[in-house]
């Protein structure tokens, strides 16, 4: 071989590496979008997945929140009853006993 030759090889095999330098570039840059894309996809899903999740828990916690309100307002709904057939069925007596304190007082 001479030396021409030798050095057309050596050029040959140059441009040969750059080419394929220059295709795995192109590859490795591809591969960084794709892989950029997925990772925007998951993040997407996951916030998606995130968001409904919370909704539903918030659905809960109010819908929780609201039969407790409910609970609360019979509860003090037949304390107040009581409370009103109480006075309703002492309230002469109690009337009495606040007049006799007061002549009393007076005397």
């Amino acid at each position: 071989m001479t030396p021409i030759e030798i050095l057309n090889k050596i050029v040959q095999a140059e441009s040969n590496a750059r080419e394929i330098y220059s295709e795995a570039e192109s590859l490795r840059e591809g591969f960084d979008n794709y892989v950029n894309k997925e990772i925007e996809e998951i993040r997407k899903q996951y916030y998606e997945r995130a968001d409904k999740m919370i909704a539903e828990a918030k659905e809960r916690e109010t819908a929780r929140a609201e039969a407790a309100i409910q609970e609360l307002d019979k509860k003090l709904e037949a304390e107040l009853d009581a409370a009103k057939k109480h006075f309703e069925r002492e309230k002469d007596a109690v009337v009495l006993k606040i007049f006799k304190l007061a002549v009393d007082a007076d005397a």
